[in-house]
C-alpha cells in the first residue's frame, strides 16, 4: 500500500478531493458537487471516491466547517455551520468504517492553517495566523507547527468577533465575518459605486473593476481593506504572530493584498503607541488546496504519533 494520503474539503456546495504525498505534495486533485442534506450521504459520497484510490492510500483527512476535538477518536462534529446535518455526527468513526482506513476530521479553516505551514506561507514560522476570507472568516493559529486550540477547540474562529454586544441572533453584520467577508467587499465597492440595488455580483466583475483602476471601486477597496486591517492589528495585539497570511479565493487577487498592505502601512504610520509591530501580511500560497494539504498534514502526524 502506498503512503499517500486522500484529502477531502466538504464545503456547502463543493466536495474538493485530493492525493497528497508523504512530502505534502497534491499529486492529484478534483471536485465533485455537493448534494447530500444527510450526514449518511456525505458518508457514502466521501466514501466512493476514497474507493476510486484504493490501494494507493493509507489514511484520509476531511476537513470540514464545525468544531473537532483533535483528542476525540470518533471525529464528531460540533456546529457543522452550513451543514448542519454533521451537528453531532461521529464523521470520523462513520467514514473509517465505511472507508476500513483511520480516519482524521479537522476544522476546515484550521486546516487551512495546517497546510500553509507544511509546505506554504507560514512554512518555518514558530507562530503564524491565517484569516480565511469566505462568507465568513475562517482561519487557525499555528504555534510551533501544531493549531492552537484552546480549551474548548474554538481559538481561531475569527467570525464570530465582536462589533456589538450579544442580543439575540448573532448576526454576520455584528461580527468580524459581517465586516470583513466576501460579503462586506462586496458591498463597499458597490456602495462606492452606488450600485447597491444591482443584485449579485461575482468577483471577477468586481476585481475587472479593480484591475482597471476604477476610482470608485479601488475607493470601495480601501474602505474595506480599513476594517479588514483593524481586526489584523487587534489579533497582532492578542497573538503577535510573525506571518499573517490571507486565504480563501479572493486572496488569489493580487490588488487585494496590495490594498490591505498599504493601509496598514498607514495606519501603522500614524499610530502613537510605537511598540505595536506592523503586521507581516502576505497571501496564503496554495489558495483552494491549502485544506487539502493540511488535513494530510494532521493524519499524517496522528497517524506518527500512534506508532511512537
Amino acid at each position: 500500500m502506498s503512503a499517500n494520503y486522500f484529502s477531502v474539503d466538504v464545503g456547502g456546495t463543493s466536495i474538493k478531493w485530493g492525493l497528497v504525498s508523504p512530502e505534502m505534495v497534491l499529486l492529484e486533485q478534483g471536485s465533485v458537487p455537493n448534494e447530500e442534506n444527510t450526514a449518511e450521504g456525505l458518508v457514502a459520497a466521501i466514501a466512493s471516491l476514497v474507493a476510486a484510490h484504493a490501494g494507493v492510500v493509507q489514511g484520509v483527512g476531511v476537513s470540514v466547517p464545525g468544531t473537532v476535538d483533535e483528542a476525540d477518536p470518533q471525529g464528531v462534529v460540533l456546529g457543522g455551520g452550513r451543514l448542519s446535518y454533521l451537528d453531532g455526527v461521529a464523521l470520523g468513526a462513520e467514514l473509517s468504517f465505511a472507508t476500513s482506513l483511520p480516519v482524521t476530521i479537522e476544522n476546515n479553516g484550521k486546516a487551512c492553517a495546517l497546510g500553509e505551514y507544511a509546505t506554504g506561507a507560514l512554512k518555518g514560522t514558530s507562530l503564524g495566523v491565517v484569516l480565511v476570507i469566505g462568507t465568513g472568516v475562517g482561519g487557525g493559529i499555528i504555534s510551533q507547527g501544531r493549531i492552537m486550540r484552546g480549551a474548548h477547540n474554538f481559538a481561531g474562529e475569527f467570525s464570530f468577533l465582536r462589533t456589538t454586544p450579544f442580543e439575540g441572533r448573532l448576526r454576520l453584520e455584528d461580527a468580524m465575518a459581517g465586516t470583513c467577508g466576501w460579503e462586506a467587499l462586496k458591498r463597499e465597492i458597490l456602495a462606492a459605486k452606488g450600485m447597491l440595488d444591482m443584485g449579485d455580483v461575482d468577483g471577477y466583475a468586481l476585481f475587472d473593476w479593480v484591475n482597471r483602476g476604477d476610482a470608485d471601486a479601488l475607493r470601495g477597496l480601501h474602505e474595506y481593506s480599513k476594517q479588514l486591517c483593524l481586526w489584523i492589528l487587534n489579533l497582532q495585539c492578542i497573538v503577535d504572530p510573525e506571518v499573517i497570511a490571507i486565504g480563501g479565493g479572493i486572496s488569489a487577487q493580487p490588488a487585494l493584498l496590495e490594498a490591505v498592505v498599504t493601509t496598514m502601512r498607514s495606519m501603522i504610520a500614524d499610530l502613537p503607541h510605537k511598540e505595536i509591530p506592523r503586521p507581516k501580511i502576505v497571501a496564503c500560497e496554495h489558495a483552494g488546496v491549502a485544506s487539502l494539504i493540511g488535513v494530510a498534514y494532521e493524519a499524517q502526524r496522528r497517524a506518527t504519533n500512534m506508532q511512537v
